[in-house]
């Protein structure tokens, strides 16, 4: 029989091989018992960057017209753009707007026709009294352009001028009467037309257009 120390040897050197065995760790295992964590990186979220905005580019203003002052045609009348009632040639050289304010019973102001021979007359209250004084070809001519614009019956008027004649009535279906007529001095003929939108009578509007072609007579000897 053997002695109890030998017995106790390879009982101990047992249990020390079943120490050193590969048993799972316990719940209370720490991570670093043996095992390798492996930590995959969390990547990193790339920013879109801001676009700049785009400046628009400043417009250049451009600078206003300074105005022209008008030109004076030595009677006060102006014009923006067609000049004074003296620059449309003929008779509207010699005739001053402060008498034709006295035919027409106010204060009126002349303009040249623009692009064509001629000039108007007209008073701060566009109803009341304007006129326009172009030239013709013919006498034959003044009375067709008369006729086709008032619709009335030309009115020979002796002792004015040469040929003279006024017609009145409406134009173009309105409501007020006007009047058209001319005369002949030397070799040219004068038209002259008369509008108003104040209700005014035809005898009225008939002797406002004889005086004027008085006027246009003096003034062109």
């Amino acid at each position: 029989m053997l002695p109890r120390a030998l017995l106790v040897v390879p009982l101990l050197a047992l249990g020390l091989t079943a120490g050193c065995g590969g048993s799972d760790p316990g719940p209370d295992a720490s991570p670093d018992d043996g095992h390798i964590t492996i930590s995959t990186p969390t990547p990193t979220p790339t920013s879109t960057p801001t676009p700049t905005p785009s400046l628009a580019p400043t417009p250049t203003p451009t600078p206003a017209p300074t105005p022209t002052p008008a030109g004076q045609g030595g009677n006060g009348d102006a014009d923006e753009t067609a000049g004074p009632a003296t620059a449309g040639g003929g008779i509207c050289g010699k005739l001053d707007a402060a008498e034709v304010g006295q035919v027409l019973g106010g204060t009126v102001t002349g303009k040249a026709l623009g692009g064509v021979l001629g000039c108007t007359f007209t008073q701060a209250d566009a109803r009341a009294y304007g006129a326009t004084i172009t030239p013709a070809k013919t006498m034959a001519a003044a009375r067709a352009e008369a006729t086709s614009a008032v619709e009335g019956t030309p009115e020979n008027l002796p002792g004015v001028g040469s040929e003279a004649f006024v017609v009145t009535g409406t134009m173009f279906g309105g409501a007020d009467v006007q009047a058209a007529g001319a005369v002949r001095i030397g070799s040219q003929v004068v038209g002259v037309a008369l509008n108003q939108e104040k209700g005014l009578p035809r005898a009225q509007v008939r002797d406002r257009l004889v005086a004027l072609l008085r006027l246009v007579v003096s003034q062109a000897g």
